[in-house]
């Protein structure tokens, strides 16, 4: 890769991580500082910018996420920006393990689910007191005592309070959070078209669909609707996880149509999980209580995971920045 592609790739991972009144003026200067460095210290070694000059330069100067926080005038962090996605993905984590394993109590023991709520639900909050303390202190620890960035080896007070250290910068690495979504969906799409349709099909009439599943003489009855939702909300459910499901098939299976159906794709994604919503406060889904209560419980984590996803699709949107145009010539 030549010398300016890789430092246009190094700025644009820096600006992705800053606010976006930010990003371009930042980049800007930033695109600029790198490329004189890379002449000087092309002059300096008596030979024409390279790649591997740039290289040099970039591990010099660190990795985006050290070097982000230095344009950042936005005061104290108690969780520093570059260590917010690994405690977003902690802390869901723990959460989700603690109602996975305390949740089955309500139907195998005479617990109620408001008891459990109250109990194990919401005490499972108490991982996300305990991992901003962590969080802190290590990150406390790393500003008082910094890797070095030509050493392998770690300061002995980091493993208090360990976190993992960032990777170093490599031209065309991306998180896994910063995967292609087109790609994934790709990939993915034999398995989840399939799955899709299996799923809209069996909450069309669930009943049904285990009769001709489950062995004979096997009740199902507990899986009817109640009449009231299967005559009010039902329908509209259908009807959005079918065009869902119809559109994703269409973005997935014909080039082209990825991003311009993106905008669509997601006012039906939130439209939906505004009705699922509508649902779980305001609607009886099942007509038998047991089914209701196990459906509602499952609906409530669904919810969950569907809205931070949709916060997470929101601020992904707002990152997007296009590179600053021109620059500075290399002499």
């Amino acid at each position: 890769m030549e010398a300016q592609a890789l430092i246009d790739s190094y700025v644009e991972d820096v600006a992705a991580r800053l606010p976006r009144r930010l990003r371009n003026d930042v980049a800007l200067e930033l695109r600029t500082l790198l490329t004189e460095q890379l002449n000087a210290a092309a002059k300096d070694a008596g030979r024409a910018p390279s790649g591997e000059l740039a290289m040099q330069v970039l591990a010099q100067f660190g990795r985006p996420e050290e070097v982000a926080p230095r344009y950042r005038s936005d005061g104290f962090h108690i969780i520093e920006p570059e260590l917010a996605p690994a405690f977003v993905k902690s802390a869901i984590a723990c959460v989700a393990i603690q109602w996975a394993f305390t949740l089955p109590y309500v139907f195998l023991t005479p617990m109620t689910f408001g008891e459990w709520v109250l109990g194990w639900g919401l005490g499972a909050l108490w991982w996300v007191g305990l991992l901003v303390v962590w969080f802190a202190g290590a990150a406390w620890i790393r500003r008082r005592s910094p890797v070095d960035p030509h050493g392998f080896s770690r300061p002995w007070t980091h493993w208090i309070l360990w976190l993992p250290v960032p990777r170093d910068w490599r031209p065309g690495h991306r998180p896994a959070s910063r995967v292609d979504p087109e790609v994934a969906a790709r990939r993915a799409a034999p398995t989840l078209l399939p799955l899709a349709a299996v799923v809209t099909i069996f909450f069309i009439a669930p009943a049904w669909f285990l009769d001709h599943f489950l062995p004979d003489g096997t009740n199902a009855s507990w899986a009817l609707y109640d009449e009231n939702f299967r005559r009010g909300l039902l329908l509209p459910l259908i009807a959005l996880m079918a065009l869902r499901v119809s559109l994703f098939a269409a973005a997935v299976l014909k080039r082209g149509w990825w991003a311009p159906t993106e905008g669509i794709r997601f006012v039906l994604w939130v439209g939906f999980v505004g009705l699922l919503y509508w649902a779980a406060f305001g609607w009886h889904v099942f007509a038998a209580a047991g089914a209701e209560l196990l459906f509602k419980a499952w609906l409530l984590i669904f919810l969950l995971v569907n809205t931070i996803q949709i916060g997470v699709w929101i601020f992904r949107a707002l990152a997007r920045i296009g590179m600053p145009k021109g620059g500075p010539r290399q002499a």
